[in-house]
Order: structure tokens, then C-alpha cells, then sequence
């Protein structure tokens, strides 16, 4: 609490300050706010597409932009413990598309107080939880050994939330070669994002169209 920087985190110089604290109350009471289905504003320093360049390329010339708000869905946003004056620990959930820097200046301009992100851990997304997670140490360690094969999850793991189509052998050599190709019937729409697979393996991840999909990402496995 008490600082508002370029970037909405500690990384960032420090453009505002405030000498204002919030009671734990008040933070309670501001939070639910923040939670359902909410327009959330990127920040500067953000992927964020503008004329088609990068957020982050034009704040780092100097540039301030008005972007615009978003849809998201925040599934949960609450108080987990107080430290001291200075800080408060959150856990949010929220859908694709959140920004937790976000979360933090709005709500410190909602209670009066500016407010940053300072530490950030991401405990889970999609189907990788950290209870799962290796660190590099472990990594590096064993790079040369044939026991790191043993640390890879397979990639149709990565795509469980979307669904499944079948591709035919043609339509998958199509795919392959980033072309539309014939995928089986499914349970998904015109226009929804799917993934394609042959013999159980992924081929490609993209939009059904009309018996066919029309990759965005292609795999060569």
C-alpha cells in the first residue's frame, strides 16, 4: 500500500504516494467489488495490442496510453493475512486474461491508499498445479541425463480444457503443414477452439469451421 508505480508493481518507478493505510475492514468490504464478472483496465506495461504494437514497447518509450477496459471473471479475491500496515497477502482466482497488477492498483485506488503488486506466485493454471512443479536446480541437474524424459508431462495434458477432435489421416498431414484440415464430428461449434489429434497424439489447436480446423498452433511430435 501507499505507492503507485509505472508498471503497477515494485518494478516500476514510484509515481504517487499516499501516507493513507487501510483497516482490514475496509479491505473486506472493497473486495467483493472485485469479484464476478468485472471490466478490468491492462496495464501500461502490458501484451496488450495498440495500433499493433506491444503496451510494454510504447510505455518504455515514454508513451501513456488509454487502454481499454476488458471483460473477466474473478472467481475469488480474498484477504489471507495482514503482515503489517504496509501490506496485505491476496488470493485471487480469476479466468484468462486477468491481471493481478490490475487487481492491485484498482483496489488501492478504491480504498484511497495507491497500491502495488510486490510478490506475485502463481499457484496453479489449466490442469499444472505447484504441488507438481520442479525447480530449476532439478532441472539443470539432471539436463544431461536420460531421467529429465521422466520430468515431461505429454502435451495433450496442456490442452484438457479445450475439446477434442478427431482428425483423418489426410485432414492431420494438412494440419501439419499449418493448412485446414478434416476433423470427425465433435461436441463443439462453428467458430469454437478445439484441438485436433490422430492415434491420441496432438496434431494442432484451432477454430472448427465446417468439418475442418483451421489451426493456430501446429504440433510436429
Amino acid at each position: 500500500w501507499g505507492a503507485a508505480t509505472t508498471t503497477d508493481d515494485a518494478e516500476g518507478a514510484v509515481v504517487e504516494t499516499s501516507d493513507t493505510r487501510p483497516e482490514e475492514g475496509a479491505i473486506r468490504a472493497a473486495l467483493p467489488r472485485f469479484i464476478g464478472d468485472i471490466r478490468q483496465v491492462p496495464p501500461q506495461f502490458s501484451a496488450v495490442k495498440v495500433d499493433g504494437e506491444r503496451a510494454y514497447d510504447l510505455a518504455r518509450g515514454g508513451e501513456s496510453m488509454e487502454l481499454a477496459a476488458r471483460d473477466l471473471h474473478v472467481d475469488t479475491l480474498e484477504l489471507v493475512a495482514m503482515p503489517d500496515a504496509d501490506h496485505a497477502d491476496l488470493h485471487f482466482v480469476c479466468g484468462s486474461g486477468g491481471y493481478v497488477r490490475s487487481i492491485a492498483r484498482d483496489l488501492g485506488a478504491e480504498l484511497g491508499c495507491l497500491g502495488h503488486v510486490l510478490r506475485l506466485r502463481r499457484t496453479w493454471v489449466g490442469p499444472f498445479d505447484i504441488e507438481e512443479a520442479v525447480t530449476m536446480d532439478r532441472v539443470e541437474a539432471l539436463a544431461k541425463t536420460p531421467d529429465i524424459d521422466a520430468l515431461l508431462q505429454p502435451v495433450a495434458l496442456g490442452l484438457s480444457d479445450l475439446p477434442e477432435l478427431r482428425a483423418t489421416e489426410a485432414g492431420a498431414a494438412r494440419l501439419r503443414n499449418g493448412n485446414p484440415g478434416q476433423v470427425l464430428p465433435g461436441q463443439v461449434e462453428y467458430g469454437d477452439l478445439a484441438w485436433a489429434s490422430l492415434d491420441g497424439q496432438p496434431v494442432a489447436v484451432g477454430r472448427y469451421r465446417a468439418g475442418e480446423l483451421h489451426p493456430e498452433r501446429v504440433f510436429n511430435l
